[in-house]
């Protein structure tokens, strides 16, 4: 563990073309920063993988999660421990959540931190089933956007990525009639069945996903959670029917070249049969996280939701971590242990 007054931080050392390769970061030391009024100095436990990451590389003024100056710490959230604070409403011991970043120790505004309870959901619970981009994504896409109810025939994508994984759960919690997941290789698909509960695979990278789907859904997809878009987006949207619900939580598959992003080709397909696209950030449904946690931990209580994280240790790890998780690498939710106690 780095020791208390030195913080180890990843940094963006030049943009990448594609997928980031090590060259893109490097690994810095620097004196931790004592915290002003209204902000504390965080030993960092935990960090989470995500894919809005890696939109934040890039130099673009119409980044939703901004863009990383060159020389910056890479944005993550995360959980850790408040070492010194500047806020009466936060004292030293105090588990906190949030845009930690990728680093060690973490000086932060608490207007952009909350306080958790790791005595019984540990860092990487509150990350992961309970975290904002993870489990609390899925509930609320498939909840509130899919409107998931017992006659559906439910299809997701990157099924067994962090929110896939979840949001196929949450489908069947629901009371889905049929969960599909859609993932790459034979092992991911066996997960996905064996552990995770769905009904079935489709293994993308093995001939077609169009034939295979109208296999399993002959009937039409009801809701498709899609995390990837591309071609899969296309390949869904040809199995649709009257009134269904196509719900966008990400497109990890065009990250790599947002100047030059592939739409949908066969997007008319929404106005001949009358179904419904909608994209969502899980931010627009705060007033709605207290109900979702209650239910993610009840589920969690009596074992009905089942959680597999990817942990890499160090700070050092973080570029790995990443790129597992935009080569699909990995199961689960992808963390990244800082403090080596989480």
């Amino acid at each position: 563990m780095t020791s208390l007054g030195v913080n180890t931080r990843v940094v963006l050392v030049s943009r990448p073309d594609g997928d980031p390769t090590p060259e893109n970061f490097g690994l810095e030391s620097v004196p931790a920063v004592s915290p002003g009024a209204g902000e504390v100095l965080v030993a960092v436990d935990m960090l989470s993988i995500d894919a809005f990451i890696r939109t934040t590389l890039d130099d673009r003024d119409d980044s939703l999660h901004g863009s990383a100056p060159i020389g910056s710490t890479i944005g993550a959230l995360g959980v850790g421990t408040v070492i010194e604070s500047g806020d009466d409403r936060f004292q030293p011991g105090d588990a906190v959540a949030g845009g930690l970043g990728a680093q060690t120790q973490a000086t932060v505004p608490t207007a952009f931190l909350e306080k958790v309870d790791t005595s019984r959901f540990g860092p990487a619970t509150q990350l992961g089933a309970m975290g904002l981009t993870t489990g609390l994504t899925a509930y609320v896409g498939m909840k509130f956007v899919g409107r998931v109810t017992e006659t559906d025939t439910v299809v997701v994508s990157g099924a067994a990525g962090a929110v896939g994984t979840f949001a196929g759960q949450i489908a069947r919690l629901l009371g889905a009639k049929r969960v599909i997941g859609i993932a790459g290789g034979p092992e991911k698909g066996r997960y996905l069945v064996d552990e995770l509960g769905y009904d079935a695979s489709i293994d993308y990278r093995a001939g077609s996903i169009d034939a295979r789907l109208a296999e399993l859904a002959p009937d039409g997809v009801d809701v498709f959670f899609d995390n990837v878009g591309g071609d899969i987006l296309d390949s869904v949207l040809l199995q649709i029917h009257e009134g269904s619900r196509i719900v966008i939580c990400g497109a990890i598959s065009q990250y790599g070249d947002m100047n030059n992003v592939t739409g949908p080709r066969n997007y008319l397909k929404l106005a001949e049969r009358h179904a419904n696209m909608e994209g969502f950030t899980v931010l627009h449904f705060a007033g709605r996280f207290a109900e979702a946690r209650d239910d993610i931990r009840g589920w969690l209580t009596e074992g009905s939701l089942v959680e597999h994280n990817h942990v890499e240790r160090g700070i050092e790890r973080f570029p790995h971590a990443l790129d597992l998780l935009l080569t699909g690498g990995h199961r689960g939710k992808l963390l990244v242990d800082v403090s080596g106690n989480a």
